[in-house]
Order: C-alpha cells, then structure tokens, then sequence
C-alpha cells in the first residue's frame, strides 16, 4: 500500500466541492442515523447534521496508492424530505420519517488521469462521470436493543454523461446500535455490481492502451464487482458538537480483481478511512 500526497490537488478540491463521499465517513451519524429524528417525532422545521472531516482512500478503483482528502458530509431533513450528502452523491430521501424510504440520488464519479502510476496514467483517460438513478431502503428499530436499528438498502446509478454509459448497482445490509448515551457504533456489508459498458471502462485494457502501457489487452464483462465491510463509530461530546470516524475494506471481485491493472499494478484490496468534527442543528 503506498500513500501518495500532494498528488492531483485538482480532483481533491473538486471531492471536497462535492462532498464524498465515498464518501464515505459519516453515514452513520445520520441513522442511519435517522432515529433520532423519528424517535423524537420531528415531522416539521429544518434539521439535521453537519460534519467535515479526512480520509485516505484509492486514487481510482483498484489503485494501490492512496490519497488523503478533506470530506464533507450533510444530512438535512425539512417539511417532510430529507437531503443527504454522502461524499460525491447526494440522495433526496421522499419518506425520511417512515420505516419504508425511497427517492432520485445523483452522484459524481471521479475520473482517471495525471495518476501517481505510469503505467495506469498511460492507459486513455477517463472523464469524470454524472449519475442518476433511485434508492430504496427498509429500517427495522428495537429488534435487539431500544437504541438500535437495522437496515436494508439498494441502490441502481446509471451513467448520464457519455462517460462509461453504463449502470451500476449495491445491495447493503446495516445495523446500528447505543452501547451508551452519547457513544453509538454501526457495521454495514454491501456487494456491488455493474454493466459491461462500465467494466469495461474502468478494467478493460484497448490494443491501443496495451501498446502504451505494455499491460495485456483486456475485455472487463458484467457482473458481480465487489463486496464490503464498513465500521463506524460516533461520540457525542455535547448536545450538538461530536466525533465520527469511519474505517472499511472493499474486495474486487469477478473481472474487476482478474484486470491487469488490479492484477498487475493495483490491488484488488481497497481501504478508506477518515475521522471529522460533526454538529446537529
């Protein structure tokens, strides 16, 4: 695992504009993290939380070289919606007080250029890409504890830049839970899959791209993609202000692990991790 900094400043400022996600780090200060709010009966006024934060994650999918990121994190509920951002997507959820929620999600994927790898950075570059598509996602509370909540999730994206033209989709499974007042810890599981079209924009090696890099030429098909595991912990220093770290590790699987470049220059391994200052309004 090597960690690159200060490289492509360009892609950090444009992740912390957007904010990535991921990305990643403070999904589940909100409930996840959405109990709070329904416990409490909030079904009117504006609300909800507020973090910024670091994280280390993959340049690209399937890099070895890590990059650190700032991250931002917002989770709005008002007169009955609720607006989340979670690293580069951003979801409007149409029933953020009911058991059963769903509504349109947009998301911005990172292009592939300028990478620390010459190898990789000799292959065609890849623009960054826009997506738009829907969730649905089902919460049961108080299965095990008054504090905890357990919850299923999909998710379907399809590309709608010309980027890869592809669709991509995840499966999650998540449970959350109090141990103490103000200390709450979350795991959530995932599996990932995608189109041809996207594999083979992200694996696939061209003729022309295997003459520039020497890797082998390679035709990424559909399918299962990944699987992932994500812990989460969050402590509430008071009322309003608390701490949110997030640490998890993603396994390519299928034609994404079998691409040359995972096989030969990357990892099929990928880990993210960041820490933050969070504040409830």
């Amino acid at each position: 695992m090597r960690i690159c900094f200060g490289r492509s400043p360009g892609a950090v400022v444009i992740v912390a504009m957007v904010c990535c996600a991921p990305a990643v780090v403070y999904a589940d200060e909100s409930a996840r993290g959405r109990f709070d709010e329904q416990a409490a009966g909030a079904q009117s006024g504006i609300h909800g939380i507020l973090a910024v934060g670091v994280a280390a994650e993959p340049e690209f999918e399937g890099a070895a070289e890590y990059l650190p990121i700032p991250q931002a994190y917002a989770h709005i509920t008002a007169f009955g919606l609720g607006l989340e951002i979670e690293g580069p997507e951003a979801r409007l959820n149409l029933r953020p007080h009911s058991a059963f929620q769903f509504g349109p999600a947009v998301e911005y994927r990172m292009g592939r250029d300028n990478v620390a790898n010459d190898v990789i950075d000799r292959l065609e570059a890849i623009d960054g890409a826009f997506e738009a598509g829907g969730f649905v996602t089902y919460q049961f509370k108080s299965l095990m504890a008054q504090s905890d909540v357990f919850e299923i999730s999909a998710e379907l994206m399809a590309d709608v830049s010309g980027v890869h033209e592809g669709v991509i989709g995840k499966v999650r499974a998540g449970y959350w839970v109090a141990p103490r007042e103000r200390l709450r810890v979350g795991l959530e599981t995932e599996v990932g899959f995608a189109t041809d079209d996207y594999m083979s924009t992200y694996f696939g090696v061209s003729e022309a791209g295997s003459i520039r890099s020497g890797l082998a030429t390679y035709t990424a098909e559909g399918g299962l993609k990944d699987i992932g595991v994500q812990a989460t912990m969050t402590y509430q220093l008071t009322d309003r202000w608390g701490l949110v770290g997030r640490a998890s590790y993603t396994r390519l699987l299928g034609d994404a692990a079998n691409s040359p470049i995972v096989q030969d220059e990357g990892s099929a391994d990928q880990f993210r991790g960041g820490v933050g200052l969070s504040f409830k309004f």
